[in-house]
């Protein structure tokens, strides 16, 4: 960047010279070089307008040579005005030189990461440790530690600790030499180039601490809550929930015995680099540096009901009440819209059931006995049953008010329900103003209980589109 200001700084001296000749030649070509100038920063400045509103694929490399031009268009109108005028205006040469290193520098700055601890407790976080643990993992910690409500227990291995993964392995050199130059539009390459690099990180072997401090985390679980401990070991990136959210891009492997617990990290800190997840990044401008993946690794809960509180209507903002939607066993394939279940309007204030359709549900997903996830028949007494007593609908309600107070928006919350009847928040997350949701009416309550649904996937692939 040195040279670009070296360019520049020459350019000072080119003011009107009165003695260099036909007074009125000069200063119509200085005229004509200043309009030249102005008209090519305008289409500078509508081009990079455009990858804004109209959302066109961009990288951060070519945002910096369209600034960099504009900067130079800058400069030149700065010097055909002092030669117009005399160098009347002089000192518009170290504004304009200012206003372009501060712009430059906050382009081309590296995110500083933070050296924190390998592995944290969710007892010992909060909404600031988004930087460090990411959104979702920091979210739990808040909903636990300052809200007040039951959250699994469960651990984060930090940002820090992926980043020092990936350098103390070489991989991130590589995977640097890999995305340079990448054509995210060709899809064939793209494709061949996240399958590389989710190889070589699913074959390395984390430095021996970080396993060394994940293993021992585990450990400590498994003293509180005994030998069948299960983990839900979930992503939680720098700047997912955040103001960017890369939902439904990154890995969550659910129902991880202990001992499995690393190769599962490993292959969502490899989802970092699936080809959706790349082609976002880059599309959006974000450096790889960017976006560095902390795991959350919480206790999974065998579920007996679950499923999701948006604590506003997002078709309808205006209206008091709280949506609803619920289904027997893990809300899995429910979350990815491959299920519907049943479907409460809820008055906000008090929590009592304005409107309920029931689901006919035939399936359920549940946790393995040994490992992961299994589809059951659901049984047949409860196939027609609603998932939620009254009483668990006002508890529901009563969570997402507290909630909603305590982060002053409006959220969608993922919870569940386990055996013995105790409900945990899963995550906790603002509900975007703005999003695209179903406008349609719902022409019978089976059609209103797939738009929450709906609504919830829309929201997650807004966030990655």
């Amino acid at each position: 960047m040195s040279k670009f200001w070296e360019h520049f700084s020459r350019g000072r001296n080119k003011a009107f010279d009165p003695s260099g000749g036909n007074l009125s030649r000069q200063k119509y070509r200085s005229f004509k070089s200043l309009l030249a100038a102005n008209n090519r920063a305008l289409e500078l400045i509508n081009d990079l307008e455009h990858y804004f509103y109209q959302d066109r694929p961009f990288t951060l490399d070519h945002i910096v040579t369209r600034s960099e031009a504009l900067i130079a268009e800058v400069f030149t109108i700065v010097e055909d005005l002092n030669a117009l005028s005399g160098a009347k205006y002089s000192e518009l040469f170290n504004v304009a030189e200012k206003i372009g290193v501060k712009i430059l520098a906050d382009l081309v700055r590296k995110k500083k990461l933070e050296r924190t601890n390998l592995v944290l407790p969710l007892e010992r976080l909060s909404a600031e440790n988004a930087p460090t643990v990411g959104g979702k993992a920091a979210n739990l910690g808040e909903v636990l530690n300052r809200a007040h409500l039951p959250v699994p227990p469960g651990f984060a291995v930090t940002a820090y600790a992926g980043w020092h993964f990936l350098e103390k392995t070489a991989l991130a050199e590589f995977i640097r030499r890999e995305l340079k130059g990448l054509n995210i539009d060709d899809t064939e390459r793209l494709t061949a180039v996240s399958r590389i690099i989710q190889e070589r990180i699913s074959d390395a072997d984390p430095p021996l601490e970080l396993q060394t401090a994940v293993i021992q985390a585990t450990a400590e679980l498994q003293a509180r809550f005994g030998p069948r401990l299960r983990l839900a070991v979930r992503s939680s990136a720098t700047s997912e929930d955040g103001e960017a959210s890369f939902a439904g891009q990154h890995t969550t492997v659910l129902n991880v015995a202990p001992n499995n617990l690393i190769p599962a990290y490993k292959k969502v800190v490899a989802s970092t680099y699936s080809p959706r997840a790349i082609y976002y990044r880059t599309r959006k401008g974000y450096r790889e540096q960017d976006v560095v993946m902390s795991v959350a690794c919480i206790a999974m809960v065998d579920a007996l009901v679950s499923g999701v509180l948006y604590t506003v209507d997002p078709n309808d903002r205006r209206r008091e009440v709280m949506l609803i939607s619920a289904v027997w066993g893990l809300a899995a394939h429910a979350v990815e819209g491959a299920a519907t279940g049943d479907f409460f309007i809820v008055d906000k204030h008090n929590g009592h059931i304005l409107k309920q359709v029931l689901a006919h549900q035939e399936s359920q997903l549940r946790t393995d006995p040994d490992e992961g996830v299994l589809e059951q028949p659901v049984p047949a007494p409860h196939r027609e049953r609603p998932c939620l007593s009254p009483d668990r609908i006002a508890q529901l309600t009563d969570y997402g008010r507290q909630l909603e107070k305590h982060y002053r928006t409006a959220l969608d919350i993922e919870w569940a329900i386990d055996a013995t009847g105790k409900l945990f928040v899963l995550q906790a997350r603002p509900l975007q103003h703005g999003a695209h949701t179903t406008r349609a009416k719902a022409a019978d309550g089976t059609q209103q209980a797939r738009i929450i649904y709906s609504n919830y996937v829309s929201l997650k692939r807004l966030r990655s589109a």
